[in-house]
């Protein structure tokens, strides 16, 4: 063999081998890059799980106290709602009350002015039954209350009786329309 063959041969073995080698090198180097890079793409995929709990998680949070909220504004509009009503129906039992009492009144000045006359007798059932519709009126006062308003009503009625002062009509009228408003007046 001659002289160039053989350095061709050492030169292509030379090259070969450090082929090998360097190929071995970049080899480890690729699998170390390539763990390093699976590392750390299970690290960013952890941190990003991670986040997403946290964001549904805070999400949900928001939500529950959203939910809270609107509820707490709900109960209030209804609540609200409801003293109105009660309000409105406390205002009506009221009103019609004193109108009953108003017409009682009337109807016993009618009949007083009318003792010992013919007239005597019809005013006298007139005056019955006013105070007939004053009861019944009284009965819707005591069921919407409260108790002053109760009590004023009741001390009201007992002044359109036939033997009561002309003046406590006045006085008690003034007390029934403090009470009923005291009642009526939102909290």
């Amino acid at each position: 063999m001659d002289e160039a063959v053989m350095t061709a041969l050492v030169a292509a073995g030379a090259a070969i081998g450090g082929g090998a080698l360097t190929g071995a090198f970049t080899l480890a180097a690729a699998r170390r890059q390539a763990a390093a890079a699976w590392a750390a793409g299970e690290r960013q995929a952890a941190a990003a799980w991670e986040a997403g709990r946290q964001q549904a998680a805070a999400a949900w949070d928001a939500g529950q106290l959203q939910a809270t909220a609107q509820l707490d504004v709900a109960r209030r509009t209804l609540t609200e709602q409801t003293l109105a009503n009660q309000r409105t129906v406390r205002r009506t039992a009221y009103v019609t009350f004193l109108g009953r009492t108003d017409s009682a009144q009337l109807a016993l000045t009618a009949w007083q002015n009318a003792i010992g006359t013919a007239d005597e007798s019809p005013r006298r059932r007139e005056y019955d039954f006013a105070m007939g519709a004053v009861g019944e009126a009284l009965n819707v006062v005591r069921l919407e209350g409260p108790d002053p308003v109760t009590a004023a009503a009741e001390t009201l009625r007992g002044s359109l009786a036939a033997t009561a002062p002309g003046t406590q009509h006045s006085v008690a009228q003034a007390a029934f329309l403090d009470a009923a408003r005291m009642a009526l007046t939102p909290v």
